[in-house]
């Protein structure tokens, strides 16, 4: 399968830089330096403006846009791991299948040359000459019915041989095929690494032309953010009221989505009460798991014990109560049941991006927890911060 360069998780290309709301002041400095760079107004012997430096706040956007971006990347990345597993699971049986037909044909094909033998053998004597020669012509006619028998199954063991000398070379080309597939995925593999490279490398360089003084601030500001998402988080789950007020906001929703969520859960089944029930206590179960891990640094491909990726963390949380996940969110996305925005529970799982390229688990009151991007570790944080895909209620 070829891959091009485009990346489309979240709507960035892999090479290109982001698309970052930037101030007026530095997109219109950077506009009329390339308009008078083409007009030839600057005399050769002056130096071209330098952009202006930027703010610690433009500098945490885009920072944050960069790594973001190279999370997208990740979740494809992960998800072809699972595909070149998946692959290699499947290869490991066409080899072992392609083995045993193997032996077989060896075995088939030593029948196959000992009937030949016995057919060259007696070529130049016919039934009628055999009775004519033979001592014992009695028995001789008893065994002609016998003899006929025999040859047919000679037939039929030249006919399988054949048929399994087809079927092992079948299996033989399918077999090259799946490992010249897997060699493209594994060249895949290594062009998402890079790709994600390049963004983290961009992203250092934007660190790096902040003064020390500007770096404290940004990393101050991290940690306050993440701090109130906690405090808000820690807050609301103790505030059964808070509930009742996100209940009264979401009745006050526009039309069109409560027609979405009742046209959702009418694709629940039957028996959704009961599942409901079910879901919840493993959810919660799952989510106490998400909630250990709080604090926790992101790390590529990461799925524990002390370091995550998105779909890493919701893999191991719902694998902490039985209930087994891909490693990578758009294949989650494809697990347990749809479920309606207004119907979410404790440890959903809640898809983001068009694209379906990150996931979490829903905490209650609008929040979720999920491993975000690099730099970052384990948090809360709104729904409504990220682009909202859909929910999945596993097991």
């Amino acid at each position: 399968m070829n891959f091009t360069a485009r990346v489309t998780s979240r709507g960035f290309e892999v090479g290109r830089a982001p698309s970052i709301r930037r101030s007026p002041r530095i997109a219109a400095l950077g506009l009329a330096s390339v308009a008078l760079s083409v007009l030839g107004v600057f005399p050769a012997s002056l130096p071209a403006a330098a952009e202006p430096p930027l703010t610690v706040a433009e500098a945490r956007n885009l920072i944050k846009q960069l790594q973001t971006d190279a999370a997208g990347i990740d979740q494809q990345n992960t998800d072809v791991q699972e595909q070149i597993k998946e692959g290699r699971a499947q290869l490991r049986l066409m080899q072992t299948d392609a083995q045993a037909q193997t032996k077989k044909v060896e075995r088939l094909k030593l029948q196959a040359s000992q009937i030949a033998l016995a057919q060259f053998q007696n070529r130049n004597l016919d039934t009628a000459a055999r009775l004519f020669v033979t001592r014992d012509t009695e028995g001789f006619l008893n065994q002609i019915s016998t003899v006929q028998k025999v040859s047919e199954n000679q037939n039929s063991a030249l006919q399988d041989y054949q048929q399994s000398q087809a079927n092992l070379a079948a299996l033989q080309h399918s077999a090259e095929t799946d490992l010249a597939a897997l060699r493209e995925k594994e060249k895949q593999l290594k062009f998402l690494t890079a790709a994600s490279d390049k963004k983290l490398n961009q992203a250092k360089k934007v660190l790096a032309k902040l003064t020390a003084y500007q770096q404290k601030q940004l990393a101050e500001a991290e940690k306050k953010a993440t701090a109130k998402a906690n405090e808000k988080a820690w807050a609301a789950a103790k505030a059964p009221a808070k509930a009742k007020a996100d209940s009264r906001a979401a009745a006050k929703a526009p039309a069109k989505a409560k027609a979405e969520d009742r046209r959702a859960a009418t694709k629940a089944p039957r028996d959704s009460a009961r599942s409901s029930v079910t879901g919840s206590s493993k959810g919660a179960k799952a989510l106490a798991y998400a909630k250990a891990q709080l604090g926790e640094p992101y790390a590529r491909s990461g799925a524990g014990p002390s370091s995550w990726d998105c779909s890493g963390l919701t893999m191991m949380a719902w694998g902490s109560v039985g209930v087994s996940l891909p490693h990578s969110s758009r294949q989650q996305f494809s697990r347990g049941r749809s479920v309606a925005k207004s119907d979410l529970q404790s440890g959903d799982l809640v898809f983001f991006y068009s694209g379906i390229s990150h996931v979490g688990l829903y905490a209650g009151n609008g929040q979720v927890i999920h491993a975000p991007r690099p730099g970052k570790s384990v948090e809360y944080i709104k729904m409504s911060y990220m682009p909202y895909a859909g929910a999945r209620r596993p097991g």
